[in-house]
């Protein structure tokens, strides 16, 4: 098989993740040595690749690794040391060795992937593994792992076939990662859903602390502060040495979060991809005339779109190649909003956004040939 093939079968792995505690026996079993690993773990609905990108370039640590997902452009992209991505070869090498216990086990893509991190992690000496949640908190593959801290982020509306149909329901999946005498933070600040976080954190045997948001420069979101906040807590909590804030607001990038791929005229590309990432947006909105948004099927498509309408702004649904895609001739005649196709987006020459799905940002960065920038 060739490395493209590779990349293919695993993700063809769909199914349901095993209970962590299988997945840990096996760790036990074959990679015993990545369970000592020192780990931070973060959890939420939204900006928790952010946090771990803020905590990344905070932590006074030699040897950083990190764990998240989805990727924009390559699956390479999934594990990083010092916010580079495992080489080709590297995760071939890893890939062979394991696919003999993927195929016998059943893996999923997930399982596999964290797998992987872990292993090329411990390969390398990491010092500190930050862990992205993949989706919810208590049945994710990530909490096989034992953990320093562990942070929510946020509590919103997504994956909510699988979470629950209540941000109560959701709530109660994420804080699944709370465990016993392990420092728990979060940066949510609604008073009814912290209340719901703080009781399942007593319940596990912790103590949950919210974190306020720290201050950034103007040219950062709003929403970053946030992130930027829990990120400091959690190194905090974990006893990680923390660099100079300046060096972190230096550094950090988080590619298809309000980047930036135009200054005259300005276009700036985002993934948020569910309401609450959506208000947020908006409460950052940069100076743009339109929004380009496209959203996949499985999205609050019609609650997003209502809150970009209610910016102002001239609104364009996008059409661009994915099995996933929403109905947006339905969408379009519902809200009255004109229908173009990625290439007509992409050759605006008006200040524009472009929003509502990571995929969608991953294909606006390609057309835009910034899909080859450098992490």
């Amino acid at each position: 098989m060739t490395l493209s093939e590779k990349i293919a079968a695993l993700e063809s792995r769909i199914g349901i993740n095993r209970p962590p505690g299988q997945l840990r026996k096996l760790m036990k079993q074959h990679i015993p040595e990545t369970l000592k690993i020192p780990a931070i773990q973060v959890a939420g609905t939204n900006g928790k690749g952010s946090t771990v990108t803020w905590m990344s370039e905070l932590a006074d640590s030699p040897i950083i690794g990190t764990f998240t997902s989805p990727h924009l452009f390559s699956h390479f992209e999934r594990m990083t040391i010092n916010n580079q991505p495992i080489p080709a070869d590297q995760w071939e090498a890893i890939y062979d060795r394991w696919l003999p216990l993927f195929e016998e086990q059943d893996f999923t893509m997930f399982e596999a992937d964290l797998w992987m991190a872990m292993a090329w992690f411990a390969e390398n000496r990491v010092d500190l593994a930050l862990m992205e949640v993949g989706m919810g908190g208590g049945r994710d593959a990530t909490t096989a792992l034992d953990y320093l801290a562990t942070g929510i982020t946020n509590i919103g509306r997504d994956h909510m076939q699988y979470l629950g149909s209540t941000l109560e329901e959701i709530a109660k999946a994420k804080a699944g990662i709370f465990k016993p005498g392990i420092p728990a933070l979060t940066a949510e600040q609604d008073p009814a859903l912290f209340e719901i976080l703080s009781r399942e954190a007593a319940q596990a045997g912790t103590l949950l602390t919210k974190v306020p948001a720290l201050s950034l420069p103007k040219d950062f979101p709003k929403y970053q502060e946030a992130n930027l906040g829990l990120a400091a807590g959690l190194l905090t909590a974990a006893n990680i040495p923390v660099k100079p804030l300046e060096q972190a607001e230096k550094n950090f990038f988080w590619p298809g979060r309000m980047q930036v791929v135009s200054q005259d005229p300005l276009q700036v590309v985002d993934g948020a991809h569910n309401p609450e990432g959506i208000e947020a947006l908006c409460r950052s909105l940069p100076g743009v005339e339109r929004i380009f948004f496209s959203v996949l099927a499985d999205k609050q498509a019609s609650e997003m779109i209502r809150r970009l309408l209610e910016t102002g702004k001239a609104v364009t649904l996008v059409r661009f190649d994915t099995r996933r895609l929403a109905d947006l001739e339905e969408l379009s005649a519902q809200f009255g909003l004109d229908l173009v196709s990625l290439e007509e987006a992409l050759s605006s020459d008006k200040p524009a956004l472009y929003c509502g799905s990571l995929k969608f940002a991953a294909a606006v960065l390609k057309g835009k040939h910034y899909d080859k920038h450098e992490f």
